[in-house]
Formats: C-alpha cells, sequence, structure tokens
C-alpha cells in the first residue's frame, strides 16, 4: 500500500488509487443522478448509498496512509508548491469537503426516511440539496486532484 504507485509519480500507491477514485466520482456521482431523471429511483438509491459508502471508505483509506506516511509536511519536503498556497488551499479544500460530506449524510438520512421509512423528509428539496451535494462533490474531487498534482508532479 505504501510502495511507489501506478500513475508515474512518486506518490504511494494508496495515493494514486485515492485519487483515481476521486477523478471519477463527478462521473459515478452523475450517472447516478441521470438514473434518477430516468425515474429509475430504485436504482438511484443503491446507487448513492453505494457510492457514499464508498467514498467514506476511500477517505478512511486516505486519512489513515497520509497519518502513516508521516502526514501533509512530509510530502510537501518533496514537492515545488509553495507552502503557503499549498496549506491555503488545502484548509479550503478541506472545509468544502467537509461540508460536503454533512450536506450529503442528512441526504442519504432524509432519503432513507423519506422513502424506506415512509415518514416526513428532513430536506425540502431532495433534488436541490442533491445538486448542491454534487457541485460539492465536483470540486472537492477537483481539488484532491489538483493537491496530488502539485504535491507529486509539479
Amino acid at each position: 500500500m505504501f510502495e511507489t504507485g501506478f500513475l508515474g509519480t512518486s506518490a504511494p500507491f494508496y495515493m494514486d488509487l485515492v485519487t483515481l477514485y476521486f477523478a471519477i466520482l463527478p462521473l459515478l456521482m452523475g450517472s447516478a443522478i441521470f438514473v434518477a431523471v430516468k425515474k429509475r429511483y430504485e436504482l438511484h438509491y443503491k446507487m448513492q448509498l453505494s457510492i457514499f459508502v464508498l467514498t467514506l471508505l476511500v477517505v478512511g483509506v486516505f486519512e489513515v496512509g497520509v497519518r502513516i506516511s508521516g502526514g501533509f509536511s512530509a510530502f510537501m519536503e518533496q514537492s515545488n508548491a509553495n507552502t503557503t498556497f499549498m496549506i491555503i488551499f488545502l484548509l479550503i479544500h478541506i472545509l468544502i469537503a467537509l461540508a460536503t460530506v454533512v450536506l450529503y449524510s442528512i441526504l442519504i438520512y432524509s432519503a432513507i426516511k423519506q422513502f424506506r421509512l415512509k415518514s416526513a423528509p428532513i430536506v425540502k428539496s431532495h433534488k436541490k440539496l442533491g445538486m448542491i451535494v454534487f457541485f460539492g462533490m465536483s470540486i472537492t474531487s477537483f481539488m484532491g486532484v489538483m493537491i496530488y498534482y502539485l504535491l507529486f508532479a509539479y
């Protein structure tokens, strides 16, 4: 897991895997949204729940890997990127990611409550919050890929 990855940089394997997942995450989420547009709600539900759980697992692998690898500062030592810029960029990335995960969790919980348990939804507009989550996750994914680039390829 900590040997050099497969993307041709000095990044460890787990980092390449995580980056690849987040690079395709907007496509996965977009396909699940497309299924909902086609009114295949059961499949949409299963896809979104699977994407949510898989995303949490990938984030877990990332967090454990970064801690074991020595943290952000260990990666910055080999990077040509400006440290101040990277810290600010990383903080913005983390804030957007945290807000998006909280909203995604609320969206999933509300959907389960409304569509599975047939009780009152927590959110007024599943579609509107879903689009916000998609937008937030897309920005988070793009920023994550940019962080990878700046740390390992720049």
